[in-house]
């Protein structure tokens, strides 16, 4: 939210203006200057919120350790299980490594979306 805020803040007021005086409706003054500039801020936001549900793992260990049955269980959930429930070590060091590769392969993605975004 706080991002969003930033960004909605770093929208000079001087455009808005410019654009009551072409007697932009509020919808217009949305769609073609708000939007386009918090646009990379909130792909930011998405992005952060992204890599955080990857990493949630504390909260649905401690409420549900993985709910009735796996219904609450997530991928940290299941490597924990296989690394120091099973003892399966190999299976959890490789689904760990998978799972660094595509957080970091859909982060890398994103950033590079979020740099085309903020070249327009």
């Amino acid at each position: 939210m706080l991002i969003c805020l930033a960004g909605l803040r770093s929208i000079p007021d001087y455009i808005y203006e410019a654009a009551e005086v072409d007697r932009a409706s509020p919808w217009r003054q949305f769609w073609s200057i708000t939007l386009p500039m918090t646009l990379p801020f909130l792909m930011l936001a998405i992005l952060f919120r992204g890599i955080e549900n990857f990493k949630m793992f504390d909260m649905v260990n401690l409420l549900t350790s993985g709910g009735p049955g796996s219904v609450t269980e997530t991928v940290s959930i299941t490597l924990k299980r296989a690394a120091f429930e099973k003892w399966q070590t190999g299976y959890s060091s490789a689904l760990a490594i998978i799972l660094f590769v595509v957080v970091f392969g859909a982060a890398n993605i994103y950033v590079k979306a979020l740099n085309r975004v903020k070249q327009r």
